[in-house]
Parts: C-alpha cells; structure tokens; sequence
C-alpha cells in the first residue's frame, strides 16, 4: 500500500478553505494529491437492491470520506519528489490553517 493517508478538520480551516480546495492548490503546484478512499462504498450501484445498505449513511464514514487526503509514497518517487510534496503540503497547510 504505497499510499498516504490524512485527513483535515474542517473546524481548523480559514473561511474558504476546504479538503477540495486544499487538494487543488497542491496539485497546481505540482504535486500528486487526491481524495481518499471510497469511505462510503454502499453507495454504489452494485449495492442496489440488495439489503445491504444502511437505511442512512453512516456518519464516522460520510465524515471521512469528505476530510481524507492521499499522497503518494512509493519507493520509486525521487527525493526531490518527496520533499517537494512536503514542502507544498506545508505552505499550503499553513496558508489555509487557523491554527
């Protein structure tokens, strides 16, 4: 699993930032990040009609899915990748953080 995981709180953002907008900033400064993972897999169509999706979305899951961050870790990425992806994480992190 050559994949990092992390995840923001929203409460911690300044106004107009989110887990999105966040995203978009790194990858406009070249950096490799998506979403996480598909936290609410019951959604799919595959789950359709057959009984195994909750009546409501689960709450811990919604929340995860809508706050997870993933960046790359791999053993093929170059130290120059990797520091360039903590150096964006960090400016950005800073410029939209509260604290």
């Amino acid at each position: 699993a050559y994949k990092c995981y992390v995840f923001v709180r929203p409460q911690d953002l300044k106004a107009g930032w989110s887990r999105d907008r966040i995203l978009n900033e790194m990858v406009s400064r070249g950096v490799p990040a998506f979403s996480g993972s598909c936290s609410e897999v019951y959604l799919e169509k595959a789950f359709d009609n057959t009984g195994w999706r909750p009546e409501q979305r689960l709450a811990n899951a919604k929340e995860l899915g809508e706050t997870s961050m993933m960046f790359l870790v791999h053993p093929t990425l170059t130290e120059q990748e990797i520091s360039l992806t903590c150096k964006v994480l960090s400016e950005v992190v800073e410029e939209a953080s509260l604290v």
